[in-house]
């Protein structure tokens, strides 16, 4: 049996795709991946989401969907902890800012 594939946004040049709490958002400059999983002890039902930015940029835009305003850690590609302007757009989306382009991975809690 096939999994279900889910067009969620088209969009000008961006197409969103949902498949089993995978996220594949591809952009003419960028094709992320994101994965929603769950965290903590069983039953506690507390959501994580790990954004990959594989396209060095100075603005990450990750659609989280976890439904809250979550923690976030920012690493680059050197597993380096990064410092930027965190902008919570809504309960499902954040606007990441940084001083320089690099990529890296996003930590959502």
């Amino acid at each position: 049996m096939a999994n279900k594939v889910v067009v969620t946004e088209v969009a000008g040049n961006k197409v969103s795709v949902l498949e089993d709490n995978v996220t594949i958002q591809v952009t003419e400059e960028n094709v992320s991946i994101t994965t929603i999983g769950i965290q903590g002890p069983p039953g506690s039902g507390d959501k994580q989401y790990t954004h990959i930015q594989s396209a060095p940029s100075n603005q990450w835009t990750a659609l989280h969907n976890l439904g809250k305003k979550p923690a976030v850690v920012v690493v680059d590609s050197a597993d380096e902890v990064v410092y930027g302007e965190i902008t919570y757009v809504d309960d499902n989306t954040v606007t990441l800012t940084f001083v320089g382009a690099f990529s890296g991975r996003a930590y959502f809690n």
